[in-house]
């Protein structure tokens, strides 16, 4: 009876790799002849059990070159769609763009400005502020917009307020006193490309802005 056992005599056991569960046709041709090799000579496979094994790997193999073929297809068609939007976000350098979102920069000077759409007949509008924490920082009143793109110079707006990043929101009410829907934009002039973790970002100003998010380009702001 063993009673003691040092480290050195107990021997670990390397864990064995799980069995694929993915028939390959390499696999499949070997269990053919593996079949082949030890079947009853007493009682041999017929012809037409041995032509539908054969057909079966055609068809196994066939498959397996269809699926890499497919494999590659989507490889290539991913590397020509990422050329083609690496082409076209270096093409929107120096241009002004509008991305769907509600950030805006107020510069030293307080310059800035946001750009929006008004939906329906338009109706009385009220430009909020926020800062980073959510708070409401400024207000002013539009006075009444029609509907369609709007664009507002926030002067009016940033008096007093330190520069930097903010958020915006526009609330319109109709001539019922119905909210209108707004859609608000983040805006600027393209500086930079870069590559993001979801793909390609446009940097606008202090913004990097994905460039699936673009709603509309134009050559200046």
């Amino acid at each position: 009876m063993i009673t003691e056992a040092t480290a050195s005599q107990i021997h670990r056991t390397a864990p064995v790799a799980a069995p694929s569960s993915v028939l390959g046709k390499d696999e499949f041709l070997k269990l053919l002849v593996a079949q082949l090799r030890h079947q009853d000579p007493l009682s041999p496979m017929e012809g037409a059990e041995f032509a539908s094994q054969l057909a079966q790997f055609s068809s196994v193999e066939q498959l397996i070159n269809l699926n890499d073929r497919l494999a590659l297809v989507a490889a290539l068609d991913e590397a020509v769609l990422h050329a083609v939007n690496t082409n076209a976000a270096l093409g929107l350098i120096g241009r002004g763009v509008h991305a769907f979102g509600n950030e805006v920069a107020v510069s030293d000077t307080g310059e800035g400005s946001v750009t929006f759409t008004v939906g329906g007949q338009g109706g009385q509008a009220t430009l909020r502020l926020f800062d980073a924490a959510g708070r409401e920082v400024a207000a002013v009143d539009l006075g009444v917009l029609s509907g369609g793109r709007q664009r507002v110079d926030l002067d009016q707006v940033t008096s007093g307020i330190a520069p930097g990043t903010y958020t915006y929101r526009v609330d319109v009410v109709d001539a019922e006193g119905g909210a209108v829907e707004v859609t608000t934009y983040t805006s600027g002039i393209v500086t930079g490309v870069r590559h993001g973790a979801n793909g390609l970002v446009l940097v606008v100003g202090p913004f990097e802005i994905p460039l699936g998010e673009i709603a509309e380009v134009e050559t200046s702001l």
